[in-house]
């Protein structure tokens, strides 16, 4: 089946292709609150490796370490992610010290994801019995202020706040 695009060229139309021009023309009115739930998309992503790791590491090491692993692996998979998908429009800088930069501004965000982990770990006995189920919970917590230190610190724009304001796309064409 065959659609007319606005600007006379054929296209095929399919429930995917309407969800992905409904996705656009939200992102281009609200550009930050999309910027936000790529952040969400990929940290989604991220719970998915955190607890697989936290899972294999807690076969054979304390479940505080494997929280800490679980942590660490997730934190650079978001990296590679978040780099690509969330901030593509930052700007240039070099893949080492953006690397560093991400951790050192999910740090706190990775303590309190930690933190809670343990807690519930201690305080609950469902979770000291199956720990991945404590790694949603750690991750939520710290999702705002990595977002926020990643917006503002690791992945700064060549523009201002007031152009990011605009109804402007956050990603650059593919």
């Amino acid at each position: 089946m065959a659609i007319e695009t606005w600007d006379g060229v054929r296209a095929l139309s399919s429930p995917f292709a309407g969800l992905v021009e409904r996705f656009g023309r939200i992102e281009s009115k609200y550009p930050e609150m999309s910027r936000f739930a790529r952040f969400g998309v990929v940290g989604a992503s991220g719970v998915l490796v955190d607890a697989a790791a936290t899972h294999l590491a807690g076969q054979s090491i304390h479940p505080d370490l494997a929280f800490a692993i679980g942590i660490a692996t997730a934190m650079t998979w978001n990296f590679f992610w978040n780099r690509r998908v969330t901030f593509a429009d930052a700007a240039p800088s070099p893949i080492w010290r953006q690397y560093l930069g991400f951790c050192a501004s999910c740090s706190l965000g990775a303590l309190i994801s930690w933190g809670t982990r343990t807690l519930l770990r201690r305080q609950f006995p469902v979770f000291e019995q199956q720990i991945v189920l404590a790694v949603p919970f750690g991750v939520v917590a710290g999702m705002m202020f990595n977002y926020l230190l990643c917006r503002r610190w690791v992945f700064r724009t060549t523009r201002t706040d007031e152009e990011l304001s605009s109804h402007e796309s956050n990603t650059p064409p593919r």
